[in-house]
């Protein structure tokens, strides 16, 4: 399923990109953000330390003047989140037995991006913003050891973004960003839950 999405968004990508390619002042681009991450699943106390996220996107940019615009495809790693629930205890262990949950996510998107240059070349802001199909995998068990389980779901969401960056040259640029991914899982947690994701991203134009 994962990969069948993510053929069905890249082709889509391709084929929007493929319409006016040569008919603007255009750019290919692909790029790869490293990041920090904060999964907002409330009630976690005694939190596993922040994991690690990171994106790949491919698209297309149309440039006029200042400005640029485009769309946008691409693989993100949500990172995980984990720590006990104290509210929720297995009636095998009683009240001093809480759960302890983690989860992982992952997903495809497909959406626009746009920036505003200042200058030819230098500082740039950019934004974007588009669905998200993500699956998430919870682990869950008691801090006594007397059950566990296993849940999965994946579902549409959507995320929006901004950055600040920097174009080295027509090709190569450097930025940071601020991203906000909105899960739905059902079944697992509140059904729904986002992801603050904020980190680096290079950029290379063709």
């Amino acid at each position: 399923m994962k990969i069948g999405l993510s053929k069905i968004a890249i082709g889509v990508a391709v084929a929007i990109a493929s319409t006016s390619a040569m008919a603007a002042d255009g750019q290919f681009f692909v790029n790869g953000e490293a990041a920090g991450q904060d999964t907002a699943f409330n009630n976690l106390r005694d939190r596993d330390p922040t994991s690690w996220a990171g994106a790949v996107r491919l698209g297309y940019l149309w440039n006029a003047g200042a400005f640029s615009w485009g769309v946008e495809t691409g693989y993100v790693d949500l990172g995980k989140v984990a720590g006990t629930n104290y509210n929720l205890v297995p009636s095998e262990g009683g009240p001093y037995d809480p759960l302890r949950i983690g989860a992982r996510t992952d997903g495809e998107i497909l959406g626009g991006t746009f920036k505003v240059h200042y200058g030819d070349y230098g500082w740039f802001f950019s934004s974007r913003a588009g669905w998200l199909h993500s699956q998430t995998y919870e682990n869950v068990h008691d801090t006594l050891g007397l059950i566990s389980g296993r849940a999965s779901a994946d579902d549409n969401g959507f995320y929006v973004g901004a950055g600040l960056g920097y174009d080295f040259n027509r090709h190569l640029g450097l930025s940071l960003n601020y991203d906000f991914y909105h899960s739905q899982a059902p079944g697992i947690w509140q059904g729904h839950f986002g992801t603050s994701m904020y980190g680096g991203t290079l950029e290379y134009r063709f």
